[in-house]
């Protein structure tokens, strides 16, 4: 089943065990030189790095890559989150590895930094592969359950969503769309035929969507009416369950709209 929470919280808990699991087998494998560092420093220094990486690469790709590349615009080709993510490395890298340097107790000089720069942007480009063909496989396993046959939407409403998923998830062309959710500066697209992870923000996925074919429910949730989505409370709080399993929480703000719906 899937679980989407609130917020971020789900995607800074992603991080954060990428961080653990990270550390955990550089300070094993020992690259770059440091096997003869002692293994409870090497795991410390492993560990600092990894944070000192990771915080860059969030702050990065929550200003700079948001501001420079807001969406996939209408004259140019989509990015992956593969592209997306070697960028974000690339621009990271430079207060991080002068920084990661310094805890390691490496001396820092123009010609050391870009020999460690170099190291570490392979190690770097290495691990950003496998957390993005992780990402991507991890959706694809995904199938949730075609809804039931009661559940049709006139064809006329369904084609803005079906040119939302020609342009930005090609391979889901002809699914139903159920539900958009932004988990940093991704969006994470759910059908009834699986999902896709696309860089793209949810208000700019919002404007290319009739009003018509969903409501937004959340800061970081929309969800189709092709959905046909059940209500239920949790605690003081709403939320909706979509076909598959996928819930979505309600906040305070669109309970209106959501019960002008029919929906709450």
């Amino acid at each position: 089943m899937i679980r989407t929470t609130f917020g971020n919280t789900q995607d800074m808990k992603r991080r954060t065990g990428f961080v653990l699991l990270t550390a955990a087998a550089l300070t094993f494998l020992a690259p770059l030189g440091t096997s003869m560092i002692p293994l409870p420093r090497r795991a410390f220094d492993w560990l600092t790095a990894g944070i000192i990486w990771e915080a860059a690469i969030l702050f990065t790709s929550r200003t700079l890559i948001r501001r420079w590349l807001p969406a996939n615009s209408p004259d140019s080709a989509p990015r992956t989150p593969l592209q997306a993510a070697v960028l974000t490395l690339l621009i990271a890298s430079i207060p991080a590895a002068p920084l990661t340097m310094l805890v390691m107790n490496v001396p820092v000089s123009p010609m050391r930094l870009a020999i460690f720069w170099f190291y570490a942007m392979g190690l770097g480009l290495i691990l950003s592969a496998i957390r993005s063909g992780y990402g991507t496989a991890a959706a694809a396993t995904i199938r949730p359950p075609i809804p039931p046959a009661s559940a049709t939407i006139s064809p006329v409403r369904l084609l803005p969503t079906d040119n939302f998923l020609a342009r930005h998830a090609p391979e889901l062309t002809g699914a139903t769309l159920l539900a958009l959710s932004a988990e940093d500066h991704y969006l994470r697209i759910h059908t009834d035929r699986g999902q896709a992870l696309v860089l793209l923000r949810l208000r700019d996925a919002l404007d290319t969507l009739d009003a018509t074919t969903g409501l937004q429910v959340h800061r970081s949730f929309w969800v189709a009416k092709a959905a046909t989505p059940k209500a239920s409370r949790r605690g003081q709080s709403w939320q909706l369950e979509l076909p598959g399993g996928v819930t979505v929480p309600v906040s305070r703000t669109h309970i209106p709209a959501c019960r002008t719906a029919g929906w709450l």
